[in-house]
């Protein structure tokens, strides 16, 4: 009987209907009686076509369980919270530059991993340390240049004065001046207590300032939340080192964490995000105008 191989349709004869092996591929193939209206089918497919087929699932199934090891590591790393949250386990250095890469590239990334960590710490080491050196920069430079343009008390009252009209009423009196040259001129015990105070009234200030702004606005994000996170953006900070220009890019910088910051974990749309922005910047410009931040 002239059939077909059903595996490789090569013509093939055979002496009946039933199992037989193709010649060409190897595959064990049922060749059916057309008297019986059967048809040709395959039984077991050639020997290279089974090893490929097996190879693919393998390759296939490996694929898919390092996926899911991939998974369950930033599963993970990410409810464990942010590299500072993991600062035991993998060490000061690298969760201090980890943390610092991650607010510098990765904001969104950092402040959703900041949201949903497990066992979040109320006040980060990391910002303690980072406002401790924004406000030692910030003072050095400060005093700096007012003891490099005002030498002694006759200087200041003398530059002072001649503004004439323009100068603020507080400051024709001798003794504020006097009030004034002293605190740029601060004794060692009391320019160590200002340096030690000010990152914890900085990160607490700030919080409060956040706190207040999203509770306006709706959401109910808790204060520890904000306590974290004004930690985290006194990074920005460090660019006190460079005088004056340091400053102001500082500033620009904390805004962009504090709407990113903002509109993470209070769950913001555009709009709200920036009423929030604005609400921070306007408080923020408001407490150091009063000389508290």
């Amino acid at each position: 009987m002239i059939t077909e191989c059903p595996n490789c349709n090569k013509v093939i004869s055979v002496a009946k209907s039933g199992m037989t092996r193709c010649p060409k591929c190897g595959a064990l193939v049922f060749i059916g009686d057309p008297l019986k209206e059967e048809k040709n089918c395959v039984v077991d497919p050639a020997p290279e076509e089974r090893n490929e087929t097996d190879a693919k699932e393998a390759e296939r199934n490996e694929n898919i369980r390092k996926v899911k090891v991939v998974l369950k590591k930033i599963k993970i790393a990410t409810e464990s919270g942010t590299p500072w949250d993991l600062v035991s386990q993998i060490g000061f250095a690298d969760a201090f530059f980890l943390t610092t890469k991650e607010l510098i590239l990765t904001p969104e990334a950092f402040f959703y991993k900041m949201k949903i960590c497990k066992k979040p710490s109320f006040l980060p080491l990391y910002g303690i340390i980072t406002a401790f050196a924004a406000s030692l920069f910030q003072i050095f430079w400060a005093l700096k240049f007012f003891q490099t343009a005002f030498p002694d008390f006759a200087s200041f009252k003398a530059a002072v004065s001649s503004f004439g009209g323009t100068a603020l009423p507080l400051l024709k009196d001798e003794a504020a001046l006097k009030a004034v040259f002293d605190m740029m001129n601060p004794e060692p015990s009391m320019l160590f207590f200002q340096i030690a105070l000010s990152p914890f009234m900085a990160i607490v200030f700030t919080a409060f300032i956040l706190h207040t702004g999203s509770t306006l606005l709706g959401a109910k994000t808790r204060l520890i939340q904000f306590y974290r996170m004004s930690s985290f953006i006194m990074v920005t900070g460090l660019l006190n080192i460079i005088p004056v220009l340091g400053n102001l890019m500082s500033f620009v910088w904390r805004a962009v964490l504090v709407y990113k910051g903002g509109k993470i974990l209070n769950g913001f749309d555009e709009r709200k995000a920036r009423i929030f922005l604005v609400f921070y910047i306007f408080m923020q410009i408001l407490f150091i105008g009063l000389g508290m931040i």
